[in-house]
């Protein structure tokens, strides 16, 4: 009796064992097939990336052709760094347009900084030009102006100019007159300066005077 009792529990560790690896057996498949799926999801998201033009080049270098916001005042001390650099700027048109001799539709704008300290010739079309309604001058705030474009440390279309030849020219802020009210306490020196002079050319006459 005692034999068979062993042999029915060795039955039954044996059909318990082959139950549990029938189970691991199904559930490293559902695994697979999961992955599986997943890996069919991603490659068909990568698919319609790719053909939409979204794919993201992990060999493409970084572009450092676009230099943004670039100050005026950089450019007039510029070195070879900017060079045929694409820049962008925004100054103040100051002076006149000048109409280039060799072309007739292009024109020279001086665009200033905000202090104007410093200075920058942009070389651009009469239409990108005539968008300027004011220059900078005495009463008057010129157009100020965002220019985008490629600096020329010495251009050598322009006889070695330092210039920048502009390819987007867009206005931020139009120009305005600035009538500046009449201020007699700006001309209370100069005022007294003529009084005292006065005072010691009569003093000095009657001094004068008495001596003869």
């Amino acid at each position: 009796m005692k034999h068979i009792a062993n042999a029915a529990t060795t039955q039954s560790l044996m059909l318990a064992r082959a139950c549990a690896t029938a189970f691991l057996a199904a559930l490293l498949m559902a695994l697979v097939v999961c992955a599986g799926v997943s890996s069919d999801r991603a490659f068909a998201e990568e698919i319609e990336l790719e053909s939409e033009g979204n794919l993201i080049n992990p060999q493409q270098l970084p572009d450092s052709s676009f230099i943004y916001d670039t100050s005026i005042a950089d450019l007039s001390s510029a070195d070879a760094y900017y060079d045929n650099q694409t820049v962008q700027v925004t100054g103040e048109a100051i002076g006149d347009a000048i109409h280039a001799t060799f072309d007739q539709k292009f024109s020279w704008i001086t665009l200033s900084n905000e202090d104007n300290t410093a200075t920058i010739a942009v070389f651009m079309t009469r239409d990108a030009a005539a968008r300027i309604d004011t220059f900078g001058r005495y009463q008057q705030r010129g157009t100020i102006l965002q220019v985008r474009g490629t600096f020329h440390l010495a251009c050598p279309e322009h006889e070695g100019t330092s210039d920048l030849h502009a390819e987007v020219v867009s206005v931020v802020d139009p120009g305005e007159y600035t009538e500046e009210a009449f201020n007699l306490t700006k001309f209370v020196p100069g005022i007294i300066t003529v009084v005292v002079g006065l005072l010691v050319t009569v003093l000095f006459y009657l001094i004068r005077e008495r001596q003869r």
